[in-house]
């Protein structure tokens, strides 16, 4: 008798446990249904394109449509930049007092990784170029800053990969120098890189680094981006041959400035978050757009054995959670740290090194878990990915493209921890 009641409650166990693992799909299921035709997801509707006004919409929607042709030209074209700068895209870093639209650093973010649920090549352009324009007129010369903005096509190329030397002559210095990886290089005005100044009077050792810029005109692209990602981005090279410049064209990323723009102060000197953010919102939003992408397949396609939905398979329910998770996490951690670090660039016009440690670690680890989201949703996708007109095996090659960059590598988070610890200092880079 005791066995029979044994078995029987064993059986009942079983039972309920199916019947329970049966409701529960089934609720997932229903639930992702109902959700999907309205154009939302399972966990929460992650919207970011109410970020983008008309404008940038519209510029959005075009590049998108234009993904081919970016691809195969390497770059955006001409009328893009041209629309890209008048919107105001490009100045969004741009403190108020020099005409800039007063948005905060969340808002810029929010609208990089809105740009990249549409093309992740726009949103490199558009974000970096932001921070670009945001820091050369923060942090140099005022009356250089307003001959710059006095453009409405203004926009700047500079890279750190590589560098210049300025050689100092009075008021003016002799820039001669080649740098790779400078985005946008084709739509810009002002075209510059990472630069050692040389001062054959100066009796100190200490390097002086800084980004110096000349007119586009006086520059040279060199067309070699030719790249399995992020195509669009035109990341030639560029050359400067011995050209006079201006000492004000330069800004030196690692000193905060003496200009006094409010809150804004914090966009140079104090660490790299604004590179930083820019690599965190283009993976954000490219592994967002793979996430969206995987859906409606998942919903389609049955598995070749067992002729079943692949939305209705436990393995695929709990995978596709699982990323929804890591994706929130990673947005939520960035986003934390940008209001945290405006709510101290408000009351005290800099950062404190614990903020900026804790800018770059939430940049790098965004990095880092978009690239697994990505990879997370191609192990779903499956073999669907592997032609190359496939919208999420574009995404997988445009993180990839992007993870390595210099702002979010394995060697800054080696910075935080030696920073963090008080092992060295790192003014620019961290």
């Amino acid at each position: 008798m005791v066995d029979n009641l044994l078995a029987n409650r064993a059986d009942f166990r079983s039972s309920r446990f199916r019947l329970h693992r049966w409701a529960l799909q089934q609720f997932v299921v229903i639930n992702h249904t109902n959700h999907t035709s309205r154009g939302t997801s399972i966990m929460a509707t992650h919207d970011l394109r109410r970020h983008l006004d008309e404008a940038a919409l519209a510029i959005a929607t075009e590049a998108q449509q234009l993904v081919g042709s970016t691809d195969a030209e390497r770059r955006l074209p001409d009328s893009m930049f041209r629309s890209i700068a008048t919107s105001g895209l490009f100045r969004q870093l741009v403190p108020p007092q020099l005409g800039g639209p007063d948005r905060s650093p969340l808002e810029w973010f929010r609208c990089g990784m809105a740009l990249a649920t549409f093309d992740s090549s726009l949103a490199w352009v558009v974000t970096q170029g932001a921070s670009e324009l945001g820091w050369m007129t923060v942090g140099g010369d005022p009356s250089w800053a307003a001959d710059v903005l006095e453009d409405p096509l203004a926009a700047s190329a500079s890279t750190v990969a590589g560098l210049g030397t300025a050689l100092i002559d009075g008021d003016d210095a002799v820039l001669t120098g080649r740098w790779g990886f400078d985005t946008g290089c084709q739509g810009a005005t002002w075209i510059g890189g990472l630069t050692l100044m040389v001062d054959p009077k100066a009796s100190s050792e200490e390097l002086d680094l800084r980004i110096c810029w000349v007119p586009a005109d006086r520059a040279t692209i060199i067309d070699d981006w030719d790249t399995l990602g992020l195509r669009g981005t035109g990341s030639h090279s560029i050359a400067i041959d011995a050209q006079r410049l201006s000492a004000a064209w330069t800004v030196n990323p690692s000193a905060p400035t003496s200009n006094e723009y409010g809150p804004h102060r914090v966009i140079v000197g104090n660490g790299n978050w604004p590179i930083n953010f820019s690599v965190a919102a283009v993976q954000l939003g490219t592994a967002r757009r793979a996430l969206d992408l995987v859906r409606p397949m998942l919903e389609s396609k049955s598995g070749h054995v067992s002729g079943i939905r692949l939305i209705e398979r436990g393995w695929v329910q709990q995978r596709l959670t699982a990323l929804e998770g890591l994706w929130m996490a990673a947005a939520a951690s960035a986003e934390r740290e940008l209001e945290s670090m405006w709510a101290q660039a408000v009351a005290t016009g800099e950062l404190s090194s614990n903020q900026r440690v804790r800018n770059a670690t939430a940049a790098s680890t965004a990095n880092t878990l978009a690239v697994q989201v990505v990879d997370g949703v191609c192990e779903l996708a499956g073999a669907s990915i592997s032609s190359a007109a496939s919208p999420i095996g574009r995404c997988l090659r445009d993180v990839q493209t992007l993870r390595g960059h210099v702002s979010t590598c394995n060697e800054v988070m080696e910075l935080c921890t030696a920073k963090a610890h008080g092992l060295a200092e790192f003014p620019w880079l961290v």
